[in-house]
């Protein structure tokens, strides 16, 4: 397989971050990411983000229903017939083709260069943001709209710009960004190594494909349960005019009310406990995400075992 493209480091100390970089990791160049990666992410991410799209909208629907059942809830996505389970899916498909690029072959080049998994999450969930929160938030505000108006409500939402890459709730959205990635790109490494420990020892022998499948899924489950607070916040916050038109410490408010009535249970004054709320939002955050990102890890790693066959095949039919 041929190299990639190189970039070569600095030959004089450098008082730049980048030189700083550079230095810290020990290498003389940096690669861009190999063809099979960015290939992951450019056609793996859109066909990932509209596959569930009926899970994403199902979880808009309960960030402003606390009583339905998550069944009751994948049943209203879809109330208005099998189709429109999807509404609002288009809207993502574009930006999702940087957005995963984002997600992997950008993560891994920030990760080489900086020397850094967790500088590279950082930044990789802030550029992803930027990417996909006009889509995402055009995405729910639709799946709500059709909702209100199939039972009869007049509540819907203004539609936001699909180029407006920043808004009102942006902060949140790449905090839960930061958190969901997290699981594939921090905890599935220790997630891999404590299976293959658990299975020595039981005395077995666990094979490489299978190991980075679970780790991948536990690490990404994982992330789906600390993230999913987050993002029902976000998906209420864009579902309401209130929201997104109060004032930065209305919003603070705001944000704190809801989550303390959502996922919490007092009686009077006093804490009684957690919502059964909380359960149903981490069980459909971790339906979705889990399988999102476990999707994409499959793919990734698919298109770097086949992709020396591909090129074998090409070279072969060339000669």
């Amino acid at each position: 397989m041929s190299s990639a493209p190189v970039f070569h480091g600095p030959d004089t100390k450098s008082r730049s971050f980048f030189g700083r970089c550079c230095r810290r990791s020990g290498a003389s160049s940096l690669r861009l990411p190999e063809t099979p990666l960015v290939l992951a992410g450019a056609l793996g991410g859109p066909f990932g983000i509209f596959i569930f799209t009926p899970l994403r909208n199902a979880l808009t629907l309960a960030s402003q229903n606390s009583d339905e059942t998550a069944w009751e809830l994948y049943m209203d996505v879809f109330a208005g017939g099998f189709a429109a389970g999807w509404t609002g899916g288009l809207a993502c498909v574009p930006p999702s083709c940087p957005q995963f690029m984002v997600m992997g072959p950008l993560f891994h080049f920030l990760k080489e260069m900086l020397n850094s998994v967790l500088l590279a999450v950082i930044l990789s969930a802030m550029a992803e943001s930027c990417i996909s929160y006009a889509s995402q938030t055009l995405n729910a505000q639709m799946a709500f709209n059709a909702d209100q108006e199939l039972a009869g409500l007049n509540n819907q939402v203004e539609l936001w710009s699909p180029f407006m890459p920043v808004g009102p709730v942006s902060s949140i959205h790449v905090l839960r960004n930061f958190v969901a990635l997290s699981g594939l790109r921090v905890f599935s490494a220790p997630c891999q190594a404590g299976l293959a420990k658990a299975a020595q020892f039981c005395g077995l022998r666990l094979p490489q494909g299978p190991q980075q499948f679970f780790g991948d899924f536990i690490a990404s489950m994982g992330a789906a349960i600390l993230s999913a607070p987050l993002n029902q916040l976000y998906n209420f916050a864009v579902t309401s005019n209130g929201f997104m038109e109060a004032g930065f410490l209305e919003k603070v408010a705001l944000s704190r009310a809801y989550l303390t009535e959502t996922y919490l249970v007092y009686e009077g004054d006093s804490l009684a406990g957690i919502s059964p709320t909380l359960g149903r939002d981490l069980f459909m955050r971790c339906a979705y995400i889990a399988n999102l990102y476990a999707l994409f890890g499959i793919i990734e790693r698919l298109a770097v075992a086949v992709w020396p066959y591909l090129k074998t095949l090409k070279s072969r039919s060339d000669q």
